[in-house]
């Protein structure tokens, strides 16, 4: 994961410079957080890891927190992990760079055009059928996150994966919270948290997630429901939790509640690769809550496969057919899918 996310880095520096423009990436760092002896064990392997692949980072003792968080409470924190050169941007300007950058070299994007079904001869995918026509390629890269199931499943194959819900509230300025501070990972609270808008956007995990079928993903989200409660009940069941933390939770104003669906694999981990069985069909889906953060990766490792070229990252934990075959239709599939959303402890 952590290559894929650091050639992200590097293709926003590069966005930048051959568009000639600012995409106001804004690196703040992440604090993870650690308040039990277990999760003490778990930031130790992180930073091992991150220091194998040359990733900035500091151990910081509690006492030092407030004055990078002011509305953090130390006590209950027994270690912290600091990356300073974490951060993020508006995930729209980075998607409209990318397709800025991808016409420059000759693409043809089409827009308000919908994939209805794959094209296939001989067991092989030759192209798509669109609202626009047909179209035809010697490889086709399957992409289209919640409704990449039910694509596929045209061509034999279930994708391990479901549309899990997401969610995060984004709650009014207040005194406590500075319009710039770092990430917080807090996975005792199943919680995180980073600035926006001059206030805090924080995101609650439940205990038990819930998905959808891929089959029943309106055209348009905004008509997609997970049910009557509007966060309502996960907003309640993490209070507590994130308040040990976050004292001044109570007291912050929520203004804004933003939900959608995430597609989630049993093992949290993205599906991308040659689709078993089927030749022609490339998979980038399944990305877990961070395909923003490793899209720079995924779309370079993808192309590379699309060209015959051999990927620069290794794949092989994100091979789409590891799991064996599944219905990504059935609950009780989808349900691992949920578990695996539950127990994530990244932001």
């Amino acid at each position: 994961m952590i290559p894929l996310v650091r050639q992200t880095y590097a293709d926003i520096a590069s966005l930048e410079q051959s568009l000639g423009e600012s995409l106001d990436l804004r690196r703040v760092g992440s604090l993870h957080l650690a308040a039990a002896v277990n999760w003490e064990r778990e930031l130790q392997e992180l930073a091992d890891l991150n220091t194998l692949h040359g990733v900035a980072l500091q151990w910081l003792p509690p006492g030092e927190l407030p004055a990078l968080v002011p509305w953090l409470h130390p006590d209950p924190v027994r270690v912290a992990l600091f990356t300073p050169d974490d951060g993020y941007l508006d995930p729209y300007r980075l998607a409209q760079a990318y397709a800025h950058a991808a016409r420059q070299q000759g693409a043809i994007l089409l827009q308000n055009v919908a994939v209805r079904e794959l094209l296939l001869a001989h067991g092989r995918v030759i192209g798509v059928r669109t609202t626009d026509g047909d179209y035809h390629a010697p490889q086709v890269v399957l992409a289209a996150g919640a409704w990449s199931a039910v694509l596929s499943s045209q061509a034999g194959f279930g994708i391990p994966s479901a549309p899990v819900r997401s969610q995060y509230w984004i709650a009014a300025p207040h005194p406590l919270v500075p319009r710039r501070h770092p990430f917080t990972i807090i996975p005792e609270a199943r919680a995180y948290t980073r600035p926006e808008v001059g206030g805090l956007l924080f995101g609650l995990r439940e205990a038990q997630s819930v998905s959808v079928d891929p089959r029943t993903v309106p055209d348009d989200l905004a008509n997609l429901s997970f049910g009557d409660d509007l966060g309502w009940e996960s907003l309640s069941e993490g209070t507590a939790l994130l308040e040990r933390f976050l004292p001044a939770l109570p007291e912050l104003a929520i203004q804004s509640y933003i939900t959608g669906p995430s597609t989630y694999t049993p093992d949290g981990l993205f599906v991308l690769g040659a689709t078993p069985g089927v030749e022609g069909l490339l998979l980038a889906t399944g990305c877990c809550g961070a395909g923003i953060a490793a899209s720079g990766g995924i779309g370079r490792a993808v192309a590379a496969l699309a060209a015959d070229q051999t990927p620069p990252f290794d794949l092989s934990p994100f091979q789409p057919g590891r799991f064996g075959a599944v219905d990504p239709f059935d609950p009780m599939f989808r349900r691992r899918c949920e578990q695996a959303r539950s127990g994530k402890v990244s932001g």
